[in-house]
């Protein structure tokens, strides 16, 4: 090459190296204006159609906060307040989902809010306290996180943040916010991602109850959760929940408005994983002889035998330890025979094996603790004085209504929790430890028509979707009674309550059926007890059954599309 080629080419590859730095430079300069245009930018999913959970009204020359319109699963009790909080006032807003909602008991005054504000009533007479309930059924921490974007804004004292057992629910695909290494050290490269490789989005306007389809069909036919299919996507899931907490966090503190984050109890002992799976490279060989081991230790605890169960069931997980309901049945042994602590190891091990969780995982609680302790948020940690009242020490239906509501009795307990932590963290002037403790509220019994038949009615639905069968013909006739009693103290719920209990008497042998069925698969009994045309004709029933029933709004061939047509596919 001449001299003059070559100051040609070193030339040419200056200034591509220039302009490539120029550009690299111009990227570099757009990303820090667009991190700072959106700084709280959620770098995992985007929002569409926004809307806000509330707007503000004139009332005789008084700006009042109310419902939008909108975000229809919010809490239906949340009552109107003044824009300004009261002169001398207390506001405090709870955030999360159902939990915090205190269903099923929302309606009257048994929910952790009215009785945190009742609480707070007996402490401050006279004084305008307002403990205002601003949870939604079904919400995840991205859309909580939206709440709470408003919230902030209403002049509050104190925010509660009680959430964490719906992030399973949406099945969002989530997406790494930035390339693989060594890529990500490129701004262009970086820029040119994000336009190519979306965000998920989230619908606010359009969300309401019918978004949990996928979900009723996932466990009423034992499919897993895409976040259990995927590790990848298991683990992104937990990012974009630190993110939105630690956003809450980060807003809450520079708006000098304190915020506690409470943990979320979930049952242990009383409630069957969702959905188990076997794991991935369990041989034919090694499944028969699971399934053999399985087989004697359910048998084993059916009949009470639970000394008799404890070892086939020790083998049974050494061998699959993936499928979440053997872990339960060897739990429910092991306490069964004084074993308390190995019993809980294994409740949580079913917990955290199962294929679709409905109940916070001990990895967002982790989540949550972290947070506490790195940011200095005081954290309420509800479960040990559940568990100080739980029979033997582990939560269950002793403590809850189903897998993650809390008793009327909890809810109590729950409040009072809250109140304590208010006056450890000094916010209660005048106000002493004793003082506290003489503000326990004693929760009668009481029997309201309408809440009580919704809840019945949802109780036996969840746990016939959810598989919970072993409590389901107790619920259908505790559903029964409550419709029966409700028609008669009640006379405009007559004709609604004799419509539910004709439907339920012929829904309950369907499901009834299909749970012996069920049974005989897990056991692997299937083959000597059915033949393939009665297994077909009673899945067959339970499918038509869940679509007329659960998925109404669904046409046959969307369902058809979502639904195998045989069984155990």
């Amino acid at each position: 090459m001449t001299p003059t080629n070559k100051r040609h080419a070193v030339f040419w590859i200056l200034t591509s190296l220039l302009v490539i730095g120029s550009i690299e430079i111009g990227a570099r300069v757009m990303e820090r204006i667009e991190n700072a245009a959106s700084r709280r930018k959620n770098p995992f999913i985007e929002s569409v159609n926004p809307v806000p959970a509330f707007k503000i009204v004139d009332s005789g020359g008084t700006k009042v906060v109310v419902r939008s319109g909108f975000h229809p699963l919010m809490n239906p009790e949340l009552r109107p307040f003044t824009l300004e909080r009261p002169k001398g006032g207390l506001r405090i807003f709870l955030l999360g989902g159902s939990a915090a909602a205190g269903w099923p008991y929302h309606v009257g005054d048994t929910h952790i809010s009215a009785l945190l504000e009742r609480k707070l009533r007996m402490l401050y007479p006279g004084r305008p306290i307002e403990v205002i309930n601003a949870a939604a059924g079904t919400y995840a921490s991205h859309r909580v996180a939206r709440i709470f974007e408003e919230i902030i804004h209403y002049n509050p004292d104190i925010i509660f943040l009680y959430n964490g057992n719906n992030e399973f629910l949406e099945n969002l695909v989530f997406h790494p916010p930035n390339p693989p290494e060594p890529w990500d050290s490129s701004a262009v490269i970086r820029l040119a991602y994000r336009l190519l490789v979306p965000r998920p989005r989230i619908d606010e306007k359009s969300f309401d109850i019918s978004a949990q389809i996928p979900n009723t069909l996932a466990f009423a036919f034992s499919k897993a959760s895409l976040y259990r299919e995927d590790p990848r996507q298991f683990q992104m899931l937990l990012k974009q929940y630190r993110f939105n907490i630690e956003e809450m966090v980060t807003e809450a503190g520079e708006a000098k408005v304190p915020l506690f984050l409470l943990t979320c109890p979930v049952n242990l002992k009383d409630w069957v994983p969702n959905v188990s799976r076997h794991r991935k490279n369990l041989t034919p060989d090694e499944k028969i002889r699971w399934t053999d081991l399985f087989r004697e230790g359910e048998l084993a605890v059916e009949r009470g035998a639970f000394a008799d169960a404890i070892k086939p069931l020790w083998a049974a997980v050494t061998l699959d330890g993936e499928y979440a309901e053997a872990h339960y049945r060897l739990a429910q042994a092991l306490l069964r025979t004084g074993h308390r602590e190995g019993a809980k190891s294994e409740f949580i091990l079913a917990l955290e094996r199962d294929a679709f969780p409905f109940r916070e995982l001990p990895e967002f609680q982790n989540i949550l603790r972290d947070i506490a302790s790195k940011r200095a948020v005081p954290l309420v940690d509800i479960i040990p004085p559940l568990e100080a009242v739980a029979g033997d020490g582990i939560i269950g239906l002793d403590v809850l209504v189903d897998y993650v509501h809390l008793l009327e009795k909890s809810q109590e307990i729950v409040a009072q929790e809250m109140l304590k932590a208010i006056l450890e963290r000094g916010l209660l002037q005048g106000v002493s430890a004793t003082d506290v403790e003489r503000v326990r509220i004693a929760i009668p019994k009481k029997f309201f028509a309408s809440r009580d038949v919704a809840a019945a009615d949802l109780n036996y639905n969840m746990a016939m979707v959810m598989h919970q069968y072993e409590r389901v013909d107790i619920l259908y006739e505790e559903a029964i009674a409550t419709f029966s009693r409700a028609a008669k103290e009640d006379p405009s719920l007559a004709e609604e309550c004799r419509n539910r209990i004709a439907l339920f008497r012929e829904i309950h042998p369907v499901v009834r059926a299909y749970r012996d069925l069920l049974h005989a698969e897990k056991l692997g009994l299937r083959e000597k007890m059915y033949t393939p045309e009665e297994a077909q004709r009673i899945f067959t029933m339970y499918r038509e059954m869940i679509r007329e029933v659960k998925t109404p709004s669904l046409s046959r061939e969307e369902f058809t599309k979502k639904v195998p047509e045989v069984p155990f596919k």
